[in-house]
């Protein structure tokens, strides 16, 4: 949680967020670099199945101006402006500065509204329960991702779903993204054996996939676990 001041307390938290202040500060966009960012089709992404199955997910729900979404680790909010662009209220959360001041530029342009928050997510304490919470690429970068992820588990609805993606421990680490510390999970880790009790929508080890996301100085390959979880109605 950032302090009176604006700085972070934790100082692994503060390097996270210098370091994608300095990514974020070098390109328009950092991420989903291309047209069709925020289509709302599940094909329009043919590249990326978490996003197909969350939108085939959300498709299904009616009244949708009621429903909720939390968006943890926004990055540039492609993610939380198309949820936004489906009819939810979303929060969206990041911890670089760049980051949140784009998500508001790229939300403003998009002519919608979103609550944007800059915290920390080892403290960050969502308000309230949501219908959709989305936590896309943050996990690796947090140690003790139990209390996180039991944060996430409370305030999903009974019934509501969340959809993660961390980097798993099948690849290793590649140079490039050793500049912060990364805690990668095993696929029978943390994140699956905390959700073994919630419905399994959508399960997928993505087992080393060259890195076409972002903008990169040398090739290299991720390997992700891939989850949508449903909440247990009782």
């Amino acid at each position: 949680m950032s302090s009176a001041d604006g700085s972070f307390e934790d100082q692994d938290t503060a390097a996270i967020a210098r370091w994608f202040d300095e990514l974020y500060a070098r390109r328009e966009r950092y991420w989903w670099r291309g047209e069709g960012r925020y289509a709302l089709r599940p094909d329009a992404y043919p590249d990326s199945l978490l996003t197909q199955q969350t939108l085939r997910l959300t498709e299904r729900h009616l009244n949708r101006s009621r429903r909720r979404v939390l968006d943890l680790g926004a990055g540039e909010g492609a993610d939380a402006i198309r949820m936004a662009l489906l009819g939810y209220r979303v929060t969206a959360v990041e911890v670089s500065g760049i980051g949140v001041a784009k998500i508001r530029r790229f939300a403003d342009e998009a002519n919608i509204s979103l609550e944007i928050v800059q915290a920390d997510m080892n403290t960050y304490q969502p308000a309230g329960k949501f219908d959709v919470i989305l936590c896309n690429g943050v996990l690796q970068y947090i140690q003790h991702k139990k209390p996180v992820i039991e944060r996430m588990q409370e305030a999903t609805r009974p019934g509501g779903i969340n959809v993660i993606s961390v980097w798993s421990t099948h690849s290793e680490l590649p140079p490039s993204h050793r500049a912060v510390p990364a805690f990668c999970d095993n696929e029978d880790g943390v994140v699956t054996g905390l959700y073994s009790h919630w419905k399994t929508e959508f399960l997928y080890f993505d087992r080393n996939k060259p890195e076409t996301a972002h903008p990169t100085i040398d090739q290299h390959v991720h390997s992700h676990i891939k989850l949508i979880a449903r909440k247990p109605r009782r």
